[in-house]
């Protein structure tokens, strides 16, 4: 019984963590490129992969060591997190104005990029909190491990879930109209740069 609840409790924190607003911005900025719900998923799945894998990683690193996750790296990895998230606004900025309603496949920075943002988010701000100490104080190493996997499916899926409302959204607000599809681009990397500009604040006056 109590396996059954420390897996249902890490598919909600995971879910839960994947409405976080840095995962959310940056996601967004991805998804307003292409504004359609194949994309999206895309988008989602690698994010939650790239986040998962990090969680996963990490986490059966403590496990087999019992090693604690340290508090001070939490610092550089928000550091990076934000540095990334600003980033990708200013990608988003730069590559709004040539945005046409009937995109081209998708390119390097959709594919790889989004991947990586989610890495990075896997190692920082509350996963910690709610995936890897957590997953410390189980005894049983295996139980360990299906925490961290479920957490992971719980990520993606509420990365999915976020995905497809915010394409369905974005999609409907733009039509076919290319001003739209650039003003809502635009404003994604803003959000993304505003929020990874605040991230960066808080390591460097420790807020």
């Amino acid at each position: 019984m109590t396996g059954v609840l420390a897996l249902g409790t890490a598919l909600v924190l995971g879910f839960l963590h994947a409405l976080e607003v840095d995962h959310m911005v940056a996601v967004t900025a991805f998804v307003s490129r292409r504004p359609t719900v194949p994309a999206a998923l895309a988008f989602s799945i690698r994010w939650g992969l790239g986040h998962s894998l990090a969680v996963f990683a990490v986490g059966a690193i403590l496990l087999a060591t019992g090693f604690s996750w340290p508090p001070s790296l939490s610092g550089v990895l928000e550091g990076a997190v934000g540095a990334a998230l600003v980033a990708v606004g200013v990608w988003s900025l730069r590559t709004a104005r040539n945005l046409h309603s009937h995109l081209p496949a998708e390119h390097g920075m959709h594919r790889h990029g989004i991947t990586s943002v989610g890495l990075l988010h896997g190692l920082a701000g509350t996963s910690a909190v709610v995936a890897l100490i957590p997953v410390t104080l189980l005894h049983d190493s295996g139980l360990g491990l299906a925490y961290l996997a479920i957490f992971g499916v719980g990520v993606t899926a509420g990365m999915i879930v976020f995905s497809v409302v915010a394409a369905v959204a974005m999609g409907r607000a733009a039509g076919d109209s290319e001003v739209w599809s650039r003003r809502i681009a635009a404003g994604a990397g803003l959000g993304s740069m505003g929020v990874g500009l605040w991230w960066v604040g808080r390591v460097v006056f420790g807020g």
